[in-house]
């Protein structure tokens, strides 16, 4: 008989969310995700799909939550997955249309400013 695989996806999302911004999309492996929620391969893969299906989880609930690791993930999302993955890149698109230019623009950059090192940006 299989293993029950009962867990909390909410805060299984949240701890994805930490690993992709920790690392990236292209720098997180699966058995990153898998050390850090604690869940056999086997569970991550049949709730979420793949690898991308889990960013995007993670995309997703951030953006509806509109929380700070939003914007972490929405410039991974741009810089790794939105020329590779139409589903990402539609989940962009859709949310940028309904921003302010000038809010993005601003908050996107301070973030890689900060996340460089060049400046400290609050």
């Amino acid at each position: 008989m299989g293993r029950n695989k009962k867990f909390d996806t909410v805060e299984t999302i949240g701890q994805i969310q930490r690993v992709f911004i920790q690392k990236g999309y292209n720098a997180t492996s699966l058995d990153d995700l898998v050390q850090a929620t604690g869940l056999l391969r086997g569970s991550l893969y049949s709730t979420f799909g793949s690898k991308e299906g889990m960013f995007i989880a993670a995309l997703s609930d951030s953006l509806e939550k509109e929380s700070e690791e939003s914007w972490h993930l929405i410039l991974i999302a741009m810089i790794e997955l939105t020329n590779q993955s139409k589903r990402v890149f539609e989940i962009i698109n859709q949310w940028y249309h309904h921003q302010s230019y000038q809010a993005v623009t601003e908050k996107l950059g301070q973030i890689v400013l900060k996340e460089s090192g060049i400046t400290e940006v609050k």
